[in-house]
């Protein structure tokens, strides 16, 4: 804003002072080195109305031969000799408008090694937000790998496990079967030995029976002959 407000002011100045000016008015400069006169009219008998150092501006309103009439900043009119007039913008004036660059130079750079500080520190701040971030990366990383690691041994595991668990129900058939089978032959073995011992009493009985059969038989013969 205040640029702006600047900006204007210096163009309404110019405006007033152009209007002010005659047209093809020619701004020229008191040379090095030199007090002049300001002068009611064209020669050293009018009155002096203010003394012209060095660098001070001039309006140029009627040029002449030998004087100019012209206007100064303050407003006032009169005559100048035109030998010590120069068109060059004198060296004092060149000097401090240097000088002047020179200051806004310097306070452009101060600012900006400022704003390039204040850069370098938010640069220094995302360097090391970025390493924190490289850091916590890293760190999950590494921990995303160690739970890798305990999913592949807990696959394994369950691997070994199932194979167990298979293994387990293997044998448990086996011997489920083994047991129906033992049952199966404890059964044929009690039914054989109850078979035996059928056949033994039965042939034990039949050779008694033989035997007393034998004993009749041999009896009667021995009756019949003693008759």
């Amino acid at each position: 804003m205040k640029k702006i407000a600047f900006v204007l002011c210096g163009t309404v100045l110019f405006g007033a002072l152009f209007l002010a000016a005659p047209a093809g008015a020619e701004t020229l400069y008191v040379s090095d080195e030199l007090i002049i006169t300001l002068r009611e009219g064209k020669g050293t008998q009018y009155r002096i109305i203010k003394s012209l150092k060095t660098g001070t501006p001039v309006t140029v309103l009627e040029p002449g031969d030998k004087y100019y009439k012209v206007r100064i900043r303050s407003g006032e009119e009169g005559f100048v000799l035109k030998q010590y007039m120069t068109s060059a913008v004198p060296k004092k004036e060149v000097i401090a408008s240097l000088k002047k660059k020179l200051a806004r130079l310097e306070k452009q750079l101060t600012e900006t090694d400022k704003g390039r500080g204040s850069m370098q520190e938010e640069l220094n701040s995302v360097r090391q937000d970025q390493r924190q971030t490289l850091q916590q990366l890293q760190e999950k990383t590494a921990a995303l790998q160690a739970l890798d690691k305990k999913y592949e041994d807990l696959k394994v595991r369950s691997q070994n496990v199932l194979s167990l668990s298979e293994e387990r129900d293997r044998l448990q058939g086996e011997n489920t079967q083994i047991s129906a089978e033992l049952i199966s032959l404890r059964d044929e073995n009690k039914s054989l030995m109850r078979t035996a011992m059928i056949q033994w009493f039965l042939a034990g009985g039949g050779v008694f029976f033989l035997g007393w059969l034998i004993g009749k038989v041999s009896s009667k013969n021995k009756k019949r002959g003693g008759f």
